[in-house]
């Protein structure tokens, strides 16, 4: 890449950030205030035609950029906007925009500490400073990884190197193919409603995915943890070694939150590795509220490794996933995972990038630090959204879960002219294919409109829902949620549904 290099980068910068903050508080104002749309919806075909993607040999300068930047905005999705419901995650705020600023301009790399001073003492401190939130004590500590999915499979890796470190040079040779061995197939038992990250995992070290065992759930969607106990022991009456159970808090449907501390009395029995996969519902730990009167964390503390996701919930910019543990903090991950790079990490124990298993790190903690530094912790919930859509049951809402487990509000929507036909779907054993395309179809209008942006999920056995997630600090009941539903409805009238059904 070449510079401009009739200006000095700082005057550069100055001209272009002058440019850049009216662009920018424009588009948040415009989310905010719900001025423009979630998303001007186009398919790749015709987004193609609307902006210049081609990359040619020489710069277009800085008007050609900013004319592009432009164009980038106009044609995102919006996440400023509190009608933005897709994902597990919403807007940023103020000081997430600083923070990004901030790591930009210092261009830092967080694997060695001297590269990184500031920024590695803040990894170290919040870490710990979250772990003890969660009771894990005075050895509590952690590393940042590029997203949950990353922290689940280092939680993994640190689990079998921990256990079973001839792993690490010697390959996987379990027994009886491996007479030597002093472990059998390594097992791995999750929920049924488990992220696939855990899934990727196994796959990643070479475990092969029919060696995860999936665990039954309640009606609430939770790990039965009597059916756990039960899978266990058949795996160790086949010669298998059950190693790694995962328990999930918040999962990604439904919400629910597994019973940790009678998971963790399982994996204690058994002497397997208890992790806590909290991507979604682990942030939890910042409301006073919720932690005095919800025992949706209870017994976090006797995790071996926890998964926290900053950027869901919280509104830390995307992507900030914390890896926590009660043992030995960061050190833990170093001791497990490091590798000989003299060239590189010369014995420091601030560094932190030795614990991981790849190179480079983005300091992301100080996303979180200056947060913590900035905002008070509170949390909101969706019991306002879960009544409203339940006053409307004689309008064809169907909760698919009451109360809602957690921030996600799941239903299905029948139309009127419909309602009579399901007895005989039921009977015909079409009813959840049927079900499928009329959500399906209302998520399609929905979202193209771009008045909203919202998912759709499954269930096994069930048809699909949708699925509001309600985490965007700025979402208001009545002109937002109250506003989706009545759009359910109006679009439901524009449908021929006897032909598309």
């Amino acid at each position: 890449m070449v510079t401009n290099n009739d200006m000095d980068n700082a005057t550069q910068l100055d001209d272009m950030l002058s440019r850049m903050q009216d662009m920018i508080i424009d588009f948040v104002k415009k989310g905010e205030y719900q001025i423009s749309p979630v998303v001007q919806y186009y398919s790749p075909e015709e987004l193609y035609k609307k902006i210049d993607l081609e990359l040619p040999n020489t710069g277009s300068g800085i008007e050609g950029t900013f004319e592009l930047i432009q164009s980038t905005l106009q044609y995102s999705v919006n996440s400023w906007n509190p009608r933005f419901m897709d994902k597990l995650y919403a807007g940023t705020n103020p000081i997430g925009v600083i923070a990004e600023l901030l790591l930009a301009v210092l261009n830092s790399n967080g694997h060695v500490y001297h590269v990184s001073p500031v920024l590695t003492l803040m990894e170290i401190e919040v870490t710990k400073a979250t772990g003890k939130l969660l009771n894990m004590g005075k050895n509590a500590g952690g590393l940042l990884c590029p997203g949950g999915s990353a922290s689940n499979s280092l939680a993994m890796i640190t689990a079998r190197n921990t256990m079973y470190p001839m792993i690490k040079k010697e390959g996987y040779l379990p027994h009886p193919f491996n007479i030597k061995a002093t472990y059998g197939k390594l097992k791995i038992f999750t929920s049924v409603h488990s992220h696939y990250s855990i899934v990727k995992s196994v796959q990643l070290m070479g475990l092969g995915s029919d060696n995860i065992v999936k665990v039954p759930v309640d009606k609430s969607g939770r790990m039965s943890v009597r059916d756990l106990e039960r899978l266990v022991l058949e795996s160790l009456a086949e010669g298998e070694t059950p190693f790694f159970i995962n328990a999930t808090a918040g999962t990604t449907v439904l919400g629910a939150f597994d019973p940790i501390r009678s998971i963790a009395t399982v994996a204690k029995k058994y002497g397997c590795w208890l992790h806590v996969d909290g991507s979604w519902g682990g942030s939890v730990v910042f409301s006073e509220n919720v932690m005095k009167n919800k025992d949706w964390l209870d017994g976090s503390e006797l995790a071996d490794t926890f998964t926290l996701n900053p950027h869901k919930l919280l509104g830390v910019p995307l992507q900030c996933s914390m890896l926590l543990t009660p043992h030995k903090g960061h050190l833990l991950f170093a001791e497990s995972n490091a590798l000989a790079a003299d060239y590189l990490f010369h014995g420091n124990p601030y560094d932190l990038g030795a614990g991981t298993i790849g190179c480079g790190r983005r300091p992301d903690a100080a996303k979180v630090f200056l947060a913590w530094k900035y905002y008070d912790r509170a949390l909101t919930s969706a019991a306002d959204f879960t009544t409203l859509v339940r006053e409307r049951q004689h309008k064809g809402f169907l909760l698919v879960r009451d109360p809602s487990t957690f921030l996600q509000v799941c239903f299905w929507f029948v139309p009127p002219s419909l309602c009579h036909q399901l007895p005989e779907w039921k009977n015909a054993q079409e009813y959840n294919k049927k079900m499928s395309i009329i959500t399906k179809e209302l998520h399609r209008k929905i979202n193209e409109s771009g008045e909203f942006q919202v998912d759709h999920a499954p269930l096994e056995n069930e048809p699909d829902f949708f699925r509001i997630v309600i985490n965007a600090p700025a979402v208001n009941i009545h002109r937002d949620l109250e506003r989706l539903l009545d759009a359910i409805e109006e679009y439901s009238l524009q449908i021929d549904w006897d032909t598309l059904v």
